[in-house]
C-alpha cells in the first residue's frame, strides 16, 4: 500500500532526485525499528483504513492506546473531556520527554492508496488527507523503540505520549493544555508528514476559526419578499467585504471560507444563514487585527441588509515557537538516519501523481535539507499552543511527491503506499533516537528550558480557551 503526504512548500527540483543515499547508520532504537517495521506499517494502514475524522478517532485511539498498555506504558483514557483523547506514560524521574501523536482523517477525501488517479474508496468518504495515521503509528512506533532503550540501558526519566485527537479543527492539543494535561512534561517533540525532510525553524501560521451567523425575516420570495429580511444576502455582502479586504492585508495572510448554511428553499427567503471563515497569519497579533476587521463588515453587511450579526470564535492555535536547543538535537539524528530511501517504483508513482495533478514532475525530495531559517510551511497546526507552554521541536519527512497539494486526494493515496510508509520510518527512527538522547542528556533538556523561558520572557501559558468551553467539532 502506498502513504499520502503533504508539501509544506514547493520544491525545487534540483533536491528532487530518483533514487536514494546509502543506509544510514544504525543505533538500539534503529534495529528495533527496522526488526519491527512491519508491525508499525500495518498499524498505519488500520488507522488509514478507518479515517475518523475529529472527536471521532475511537478505533485509532484505542489502537494505539492498546498497544502502549501492552509494551508496558501506563494509559490514562479520555482525557481532557474527549473520549479519544489519551495520555501513555512509561518511567519515572526527569527528565520527563513527551511525544505528540495525531491520527484524525478529514472529509470527503476518501481515495484508494497507491493510485495515481482520484479514486475514491467511498464516495464522500474521509480519508487521511494530511498524512496522520502515519503521523500516529510513528510517533507510537518511536515511544515504544524509546521505551526498550530506557529499560536496556536503566536510563533515567520518563517518556509520555500524547494522543491529541481532532488536529484538523485545532481542539485537542488546546483542550489539552487548558485541563493541565501536558503538566510535568520538560519537552516535546513531533513530526509531520511532508513534501520534504527537515527540522522546522520557519513557524506555521497562527489561526483563528469563526463563525459569522446573520438573523434575517423569512418571507415568500415571490407573493410577499418585501416583508422579509434575507440572511443569505447579508453572507453575501459580508463575503464581498472579505474579498475587498484581501488587497489591504499582509501578504503572510491567509483568509478562507465555506458557507455552512445558505437557507432552505429557493422560494422561501432565509433568515438564517452561516458561514464559518478560518483567519491565518504568522503572528496570533495580526489574526487578532484582521478578526476586528472582520467583526466590522460583519456588522456592516448587518445593517446594510437590516438582519443581525453574531460572530463566534471556535478555535484557533497561536504561531509556534521552535525551540533551538531541542530542534538541534533532533537535527542531530534526522542528519545521521538519513532521508527516506525510495526506490524506482516509488518515483514512477510520484511523477505520475505530479502528471494528474499538473505539476512539475520532479519526483521525490530525497535530500535532508541543512537546518537553518526558512524550513517550514504554510499550514497551521495546534502543535503552535504547545510550544506556548512548553519547549517543542518539529521534525518533517518526505511521504509524498514534491510540490504536491496537501488536503487532497493524493495524500490520502500516498498515505498508504510504500512512500508514505517509507518516511513514516524515518520519522520513527529520528524521534526515538533523539529521545534516548535527551533522557541520556538533561543538560540539552536544561538548555531547552532556559531557552524557552528567554524565548517567552518568562511569562506561564495562559489558554485562550474558556473555563467553560468543551470540546466539539464544527
Amino acid at each position: 500500500m502506498q502513504i499520502r503526504f503533504r508539501p509544506p512548500l514547493w520544491i525545487p527540483a534540483a533536491l528532487a532526485t530518483s533514487v536514494l543515499s546509502a543506509p544510514p547508520a544504525s543505533s538500539p532504537t534503529d534495529a528495533f525499528l527496522d526488526a519491527s517495521r512491519g508491525r508499525w506499517e500495518e498499524v498505519s494502514d488500520r488507522i488509514w483504513d478507518y479515517s475518523e475524522t475529529a472527536l471521532q478517532e475511537k478505533k485509532s485511539a484505542e489502537l494505539l492506546a492498546g498497544i502502549l498498555e501492552k509494551e508496558g506504558f501506563t494509559v490514562t483514557r479520555g482525557v481532557a473531556g474527549m473520549p479519544t483523547a489519551f495520555v501513555a506514560s512509561a518511567g519515572s524521574g526527569a527528565p520527563v520527554v513527551g511525544i505528540l501523536a495525531e491520527y484524525d482523517a478529514l472529509p470527503g477525501l476518501s481515495q484508494k492508496g497507491g493510485e495515481a488517479q482520484k479514486s475514491p474508496r467511498v464516495a464522500g468518504g474521509a480519508g487521511q488527507g494530511c498524512g496522520h495515521n502515519l503521523f500516529g503509528a510513528a510517533a507510537v512506533a518511536a515511544a515504544v523503540a524509546a521505551n526498550q532503550a530506557r529499560i536496556a540501558g536503566k536510563l533515567p526519566g520518563t517518556i509520555r505520549l500524547f494522543g491529541t485527537p481532532a488536529e484538523e479543527q485545532l481542539i485537542g492539543k488546546p483542550f489539552m493544555l487548558r485541563d493541565g494535561v501536558f503538566a510535568g512534561t520538560d519537552v516535546v517533540l513531533v513530526w509531520h508528514p511532508a513534501a520534504s525532510t527537515y527540522v522546522g525553524t520557519k513557524p506555521r501560521l497562527a489561526i483563528t476559526a469563526v463563525d459569522v451567523e446573520f438573523f434575517g425575516k423569512t418571507a415568500h420570495a415571490a407573493a410577499n419578499p418585501w416583508l422579509g429580511r434575507s440572511s443569505l444576502d447579508a453572507v453575501e455582502l459580508f463575503d464581498h467585504a472579505l474579498a475587498l479586504m484581501r488587497e489591504h492585508i499582509l501578504p503572510t495572510a491567509r483568509v478562507h471560507r465555506v458557507i455552512k448554511d445558505g437557507g432552505l428553499a429557493a422560494n422561501i427567503i432565509p433568515d438564517y444563514a452561516r458561514v464559518q471563515w478560518f483567519v491565518r497569519d504568522a503572528t496570533g497579533a495580526s489574526v487578532t487585527e484582521m478578526l476586528g476587521r472582520m467583526r466590522k463588515a460583519a456588522d456592516g453587511a448587518a445593517l446594510a441588509t437590516e438582519t443581525t450579526a453574531t460572530v463566534t470564535v471556535l478555535g484557533g492555535t497561536r504561531e509556534p515557537i521552535y525551540n533551538d536547543a531541542l530542534s538541534r538535537a533532533v537535527q542531530k539524528e534526522l542528519d545521521r538516519v538519513g532521508p527516506p530511501r525510495f526506490d524506482a517504483a516509488d518515483v514512477a508513482l510520484a511523477k505520475a501523481i505530479q502528471k494528474e495533478v499538473g505539476i512539475p514532475e520532479t519526483g521525490l525530495v530525497d535530500k535532508v535539507l541543512p537546518y537553518g531559517p526558512g524550513n517550514g510551511g504554510e499550514a497551521s497546526s495546534d502543535i503552535g499552543e504547545v510550544s506556548a507552554a512548553l519547549p517543542l521541536a518539529e521534525l518533517s519527512v518526505a511521504t509524498g511527491p514534491a510540490g504536491s497539494p496537501w488536503h487532497h486526494w493524493a495524500v490520502t493515496s500516498c498515505s498508504a503506499s510504500p512512500i508514505g510508509r517509507k518516511g513514516m520510518l524515518v520519522a520513527a527512527k529520528v524521534l526515538a533516537a533523539a529521545t534516548v538522547d535527551l533522557l541520556n542528556d538533561p543538560k540539552t533538556v536544561d538548555a531547552a528550558k532556559d531557552e524557552f523561558v528567554k524565548s517567552t520572557g518568562g511569562r506561564p501559558y495562559v489558554s485562550p480557551l474558556a473555563k467553560d468551553a468543551v470540546p466539539k467539532t464544527y
